[in-house]
């Protein structure tokens, strides 16, 4: 009989999952990539729906709900997350450019991963600040602490961290501390 609860338990969340993504199928029929991209941030759990759409997600990685996946440009492709990663609640991932996310690392509440900057409607595009799109690297064990934003381009090194609140707009060594606004070196961390 203790047997039978757990198999019953596992055929309900299989059961649920695939009701998931077919509400979700049905979504990307109506709706797109974009009505896929509203309907994840819903879920407790994205990251089976994530995969199913293009992503790469490496074993035991959480992401958790609130995530906000923006200009995914038919799927989610440009997203690669390694092994054992912590995706926390609300962040904002840009998909206009790879974001690549080495084993390890932690994202945590509300940061955002900006790939572009597209002012293309404003004045401003005709006097030297053209559109600029290009992907973050956040390398094995970094640690993004709570409202971390980073800006295209950049690589955040190999177990850095970068403190609350700060901006990124420049690479971070490996084995660093950074913040502020933009974020500067603070120390060097202990090898």
């Amino acid at each position: 009989m203790a047997q039978l609860i757990p198999k019953t338990q596992r055929v309900a969340q299989r059961i649920a999952r695939q009701v998931q993504f077919c509400k979700l199928a049905l979504i990307y029929r109506l709706a797109g990539v974009d009505g896929v991209a509203h309907a994840i941030r819903q879920l407790r759990n994205p990251t089976p729906a994530l995969r199913r759409w293009g992503a790469q997600i490496g074993k035991d990685t959480l992401i958790y709900s609130g995530v906000t996946i923006h200009a995914a440009h038919g799927n989610f492709s440009n997203l690669q997350v390694g092994s054992n990663v912590r995706i926390v609640r609300d962040c904002l991932l840009d998909l206009t450019e790879n974001i690549l996310i080495g084993d390890d690392a932690i994202i945590s509440l509300r940061c955002s991963l900006i790939t572009h900057r597209n002012i293309h409607h404003s004045p401003l595009a005709k006097t030297g600040y053209p559109s600029v799109q290009a992907p973050i690297v956040i390398k094995r064990g970094a640690v993004l602490f709570t409202n971390v934003t980073v800006l295209m381009g950049v690589t955040i090194g190999e177990c850095s961290m970068v403190a609350a609140g700060a901006v990124v707009t420049s690479d971070v060594p490996d084995w660093t501390l950074v913040g502020g606004v933009p974020a500067k070196v603070i120390k060097r961390l202990r090898v």
